[in-house]
């Protein structure tokens, strides 16, 4: 994503925050983002193509929100800010194929749509698997997985001069990271990586699509295949149970009950998706950082002590997850402005990552930002599941990465999904200085 916003918004009127292709076109929308921090706080925003919800920017309000949900809650109607053809496609597709497999239309999508106290229940089932101890012991592993994939980079740019940081780099890690931990076939990266891949709306994608098929025909049958496969992962563990990832989901209960091949699905494609998409995204744009920042590289190979502290910053600086949205279950004050109940409230992560009363100078990428309360992975109830997962990837990938840094350039700018929900790079190529 670019840093760096060229637009600059001039009124609360003019300002954009929800279209897809600014977001391809210039990154975040960093300049709208401090207007409605400094003038606006709680925005109703209001546009022809998205509908309305409170813009909610300062680090203080998304922790409010966000520690209060029983008063904005996941459940309602809207749970990621789209517009409204993205949105009608998204759940008319999901309608057509819950129809075909005979699944509840009235079941929630997975355990995110959910809240408390059902919402706790389904996220104990893995969430002894994502503790800091749980990591450590994967941290060798790691290791090795960093150090093989940075030499796979290395002998790419040196067969071709430049190499695509995000296919070459960035996407390798926490795609095997997340497949061993669900006890996936080293055969099945790729289409895992496929298959999450297609969350992107992206022309690029027709490249799997097979003769005369439309773009909407290819998400479709990528939909029902991926469910398919999932549905093959949950067969053959329940035919032979096993203790990892996917065999704590399938041979956990709920209320006492097993989980029912829609929630077992729902559940496992959370995993995937979200276990290897923010991750990739958080590696390529601080890679990115850090080639702005060649003074910042110095930091680091004078003191490796500063890499747990660099990532932090690297999260708070790429903030991968661009929005959620809650609804409100009563009328509330705040600044001035009444939310009504049944209102939708947008949370702007990156937004709070740059909030001045929070971080100094918030707009320099600093490796020793010391403390950094950054929210680049929410915070209360629905604080990331794999916070810690991602932590120890990135350190792996810092670590085996930073020595060949001083060496590397960026090629022109990055080429972006346009997507409102995650700031996902598609392309970003470096090249090797001499």
């Amino acid at each position: 994503m670019t840093i760096t916003d060229t637009t600059k918004a001039t009124s609360l009127n003019e300002i954009d925050i929800h279209s897809t292709d600014l977001y391809r076109d210039n990154g975040y929308p960093w300049a709208a983002w401090d207007l409605l921090r400094a003038e606006a706080p709680v925005h109703w925003y209001e546009r022809p193509d998205i509908e309305p919800f409170w813009a909610i920017t300062r680090h203080e309000d998304i922790h409010w929100v966000s520690s209060n949900d029983k008063l904005f809650i996941n459940g309602g109607p809207r749970l990621r800010l789209a517009s409204i053809e993205d949105d009608k496609g998204m759940w008319e597709r999901r309608e057509r194929r819950l129809t075909e497999l005979g699944w509840d239309l009235d079941e929630p999508m997975d355990m995110v749509f959910l809240d408390r106290p059902r919402h706790t229940r389904f996220r104990l089932l893995t969430a002894r698997r994502f503790t800091p101890r749980a990591m450590r012991e994967h941290e060798e592993h790691l290791a090795q997985y960093a150090t093989r994939f940075t030499g796979e980079f290395v002998e790419v740019l040196e067969r071709d001069g430049e190499a695509d940081l995000v296919l070459d780099y960035a996407v390798k890690l926490p795609l095997a990271t997340i497949c061993d931990l669900m006890g996936l076939d080293v055969e099945d990266w790729s289409k895992v990586h496929k298959y999450t891949e297609m969350g992107f709306n992206d022309e690029e994608h027709m490249r799997w699509a097979e003769p005369g098929e439309t773009y909407d025909e290819l998400r479709f049958r990528m939909g029902k295949q991926f469910s398919a496969y999932i549905g093959s992962i949950i067969e053959d563990c329940q035919a032979e149970p096993r203790d990892d990832l996917t065999g704590a989901v399938i041979q956990g209960e709920v209320d006492g009950c097993p989980l029912n091949i829609q929630q077992l699905t729902g559940y496992i494609t959370l995993l995937l998706g979200a276990g290897n998409e923010t991750t990739r995204n958080a590696t390529t744009s601080g890679v990115t950082a850090l080639l702005q920042n060649p003074d910042q590289i110095d930091r680091l190979l004078a003191d490796e002590s500063l890499i747990e502290p660099s990532v932090e910053e690297i999260l708070r600086w790429t903030s991968p997850v661009v929005q959620f949205a809650r609804t409100a279950t009563a009328d509330v004050e705040r600044h001035g402005q009444i939310i009504r109940e049944g209102d939708t409230v947008g949370v702007f992560y990156p937004s709070a990552n740059r909030d001045d009363a929070v971080f100094d100078d918030p707009y320099r990428f600093d490796v020793g930002r010391n403390p950094n309360h950054h929210m680049a992975f929410g915070h209360g109830v629905h604080f990331c599941l794999g916070a810690n997962l991602a932590r120890w990837e990135l350190r792996a990938m810092l670590k085996a990465i930073l020595p060949l840094l001083p060496r590397l350039e960026l090629v022109d700018e990055p080429e972006r999904h346009g997507h409102l929900h995650l700031g996902a790079v598609k392309h970003q190529r470096v090249r090797l200085v001499a």
